[in-house]
């Protein structure tokens, strides 16, 4: 898929539709790895146990907003559905096309050793998986699902991708990023060590 592209941070797969373009691709990145490393350091410190509604406030304050509902595409209930219940759930919150992408992700990490051991890791240390396929969405915007799962620590040990889960705990739902809205109102107040480290979060891998 051309100018198709995804990366690892911490325990989730992001992955990128063709229409985004690399400087928008490193800044949605960049807000993800950020968002991620706070949250992180939160729950480290047992300030928080939501780790999803932490980590949806600090994409908020970034410069994400939830997606209004009638902007929310809905696929036709009688089409065919796809087998796997996470791109099913993707596919249901904002369309197929953001379950494609993040399928061929999924799909393509396997063969890559360094990223796939990393989401491992940190999925099984948190109990949680999280996928966030991002589209384009206009002149500097990019809608992503952010699908969270929770589950029991053995529910992603080694090589869980592949594996069938409970799917008993799962959010998702669809936000659009101001791109504009991150690189002049939040970026700037950001010192460079928080962007450097933030950015050592990120594994990139092809698709």
């Amino acid at each position: 898929m051309n100018e198709s592209t995804s990366a690892v941070i911490g325990a989730g797969i992001v992955s990128f539709l063709p229409g985004i373009s690399a400087r928008h691709r490193d800044k949605v990145k960049l807000a993800l790895a950020m968002a991620e490393r706070s949250t992180e350091a939160a729950y480290r410190e047992g300030l928080i146990e939501d780790w999803f509604a932490y980590y949806r406030n600090q994409l908020k304050y970034m410069g994400w907003d939830a997606v209004s509902a009638e902007q929310v595409h809905w696929p036709d209930e009688q089409r065919a559905r796809q087998a796997d219940q996470v791109l099913e759930t993707i596919a249901a919150t904002a369309g197929e096309h953001f379950a494609s992408v993040i399928g061929i992700s999924m799909h393509k990490l396997l063969a890559n050793p360094t990223p796939l051991r990393e989401l491992e890791r940190r999925a099984y240390e948190r109990q949680h998986f999280q996928l966030l396929p991002c589209a384009p969405a206009g002149a500097n915007r990019v809608d992503m699902v952010l699908y969270h799962e929770t589950d029991t620590r053995s529910a992603y040990s080694a090589g869980f991708i592949s594996h069938k889960r409970s799917h008993r705990n799962v959010r998702a739902e669809l936000v659009r990023f101001n791109l504009l809205a991150f690189e002049h109102s939040y970026l700037p107040k950001v010192q460079d060590r928080v962007v450097q480290v933030s950015l050592q979060r990120i594994l990139d891998f092809d698709i």
